[in-house]
């Protein structure tokens, strides 16, 4: 007589961008179907391509997938991304980019990724100006990498004081450096200066000399793959998280304004850390010390935020994408970054500048983790990745990651920059934490 098949736990996982639909594609796919997942989403559709918009393109003969915000990956960053599209079957390719640096939409360089063209002048430079800036830029770059590579930053230090210990040169730092990766992290460069400088480090390592991707159909063709055979809640608002004697009890506000309630064996919340805060109560204290910020897309066509005279789209590579980064250094220093797409449409993101309301074809706004120093340690502390004489500090939590049934999972649940390779990573820790099979792991 064959003995009763162990009885499915119930999982809940609340979220559906990227880590939440990892999580749960790799639980449904328990090998030995220990696990029975839902899905919760406050919003009408999985939020992993909800911003994203369809553009038709220049021959209007099909549309092209705009992703918001922009998905494009550096090879040698997402090894696990990479692995995971590869296993899905979602199809991408390299993607060489021309970056144009501007100040108040002046254009001062144009630098292609992996240096797939040489540096063209910007109108009104003269060859000689334009050869010192050449090798000035030179020089700085080999020596920043350099300090990447050699000088490793020290426990708590903020990617300012590094610059300074390191003694990076200031010119380099403004309008170079903190311009091309505020267009990766997308908030101001003040923000960007209070981040590790671990963070900055590790991601220059892991991306020198790496060549860039973009998803074919955009993360549309991921979410498709990831959510097939899931079961889906939504217009859910999480209300409350609770540990309780027969699991984790679940409760939420529906669209028509009904409170439901439901017991899991384990809840997985993928989602922001002020949202894990909000709806549970041991982390909330600690979350409100993680910062977030409101970040702005527009697509439009409104081609005055670039500059008329600019040298980039008429000199460049036919494949690469051109991408005008602005910077304005009056008041607070921030750059805005202009992404023209292949269909012709312009995509902004943190925007300054005016644009005509006529010409613009969709907006979206979505909430950007932050880091620093603190937050860092709090997030470490949570994953066990932190050392034991931070442990009974007041200042991080006792609470870990699993403990009352309850996961986390998020592009900000790792020790690196809040980004799509993190929701993998974390998302796979869940998987390793429950005994399930990642399938595209070497």
């Amino acid at each position: 007589m064959m003995a009763d098949a162990e009885p499915q736990q119930r999982v809940a996982v609340v979220g559906s961008g990227m880590a939440g639909l990892v999580t749960a594609h790799l639980l449904s796919q328990d090998g030995r179907r220990r696990y029975s997942v839902k899905v919760f989403e406050s919003g009408n559709t999985l939020s992993l391509d909800s911003a994203s918009v369809s553009i038709p393109n220049a021959a209007r003969t099909s549309s092209d997938r705009v992703d918001l915000p922009m998905r494009a990956f550096a090879g040698g960053f997402y090894s696990n991304l990479r692995a995971m599209y590869d296993y899905l079957g979602v199809q991408y390719q390299s993607q060489p980019f021309l970056f144009e640096f501007a100040q108040s939409k002046a254009p001062y360089y144009a630098h292609a990724s992996n240096l797939h063209q040489l540096p063209t002048p910007p109108n009104g430079a003269s060859a000689i100006s334009h050869l010192c800036e050449v090798l000035y830029l030179a020089v700085c770059y080999v020596y920043f990498s350099l300090c990447c590579f050699f000088i490793a930053p020290r426990r708590g230090e903020t990617l300012q004081d590094y610059l300074h210990r390191t003694w990076t040169p200031e010119r380099f730092v403004t309008y170079y450096v903190l311009p091309l990766i505020s267009g990766v992290t997308t908030c101001p460069h003040n923000v960007l200066l209070a981040f590790p400088a671990s963070d900055l480090t590790e991601y220059k390592k892991r991306t020198h000399g790496a060549p860039h991707y973009t998803v074919t159909e955009g993360v549309r063709g991921a979410q498709d793959r990831l959510a097939r055979g899931l079961l889906c809640e939504l217009n859910a608002a999480i209300t409350a998280v609770e540990p309780c004697e027969k699991g984790v009890r679940l409760s939420w506000r529906t669209a028509d304004g009904q409170t439901r309630t439901e017991t899991f064996d384990k809840v997985v919340l993928a989602v922001a850390p002020n949202v894990v805060g909000h709806v549970f109560e041991p982390l909330r204290h600690y979350m409100a010390s993680i910062p977030t910020v409101l970040v702005e897309s527009v697509v439009h066509t409104d081609r005055t935020v670039l500059n008329c005279g600019h040298q980039g789209t008429a000199n460049r590579d036919s494949t690469a994408q051109f991408i005008h980064l602005n910077t304005t250094t009056s008041g607070e220093h921030q750059t805005e970054s202009h992404h023209i797409q292949p269909c012709g449409a312009i995509v902004t993101t943190c925007p300054f500048s005016d644009m005509e309301p006529s010409q613009i074809t969709h907006s979206a706004k979505f909430t950007r983790v932050l880091r620093s120093p603190q937050s860092q340690r709090i997030v470490n502390s949570i994953f066990g990745l932190d050392q034991p004489r931070y442990r009974d500090e007041k200042s991080v939590p006792q609470w870990r990651s699993g403990d009352d049934n309850i996961y986390l999972v998020g592009g900000w649940c790792w020790d690196g920059m809040v980004l799509l390779e993190g929701c993998v990573v974390s998302a796979m820790r869940v998987a390793d934490a429950l005994g399930v099979e990642v399938p595209w792991r070497p």
